[in-house]
């Protein structure tokens, strides 16, 4: 599995440049919430075998919903947001994105 997100904070940094010099307005959280996402996104479907549910932000949390648009599940952020997860341990972050998606997909 293989998505092109920033994995650092250097490269977040990075990105949220880039994307301003783009006239974008970015900030460090609107970068890093796009790679907490989409790399949840990601985990799912390889632990499902392709895309079966949908992930989306309930407040600092993320939401799990099926095809049929319903709320399966909720994982929630190990400190007070995902932002502050992925700024305090960017790997610890992904592993535990990572397990959530399998408990989730061996649920199903």
């Amino acid at each position: 599995m293989e998505i092109d997100v920033p994995e650092t904070m250097a490269e977040v940094e990075k990105e949220v440049a880039r994307r301003q010099a783009n006239g974008e307005t970015a900030t460090e959280a609107d970068v890093i919430k796009y790679t907490v996402l989409a790399s949840f996104q990601a985990y799912l479907e390889f632990a499902e075998e392709g895309h079966y549910d949908s992930a989306r932000w309930s407040g600092d949390n993320i939401e799990v919903i099926d095809i049929m648009k319903k709320p399966i599940e909720t994982v929630k952020p190990q400190t007070d947001s995902f932002v502050n997860d992925f700024k305090t341990s960017n790997e610890a972050c992904f592993i535990y994105l990572q397990e959530a998606a399998a408990k989730i997909a061996g649920l199903r």
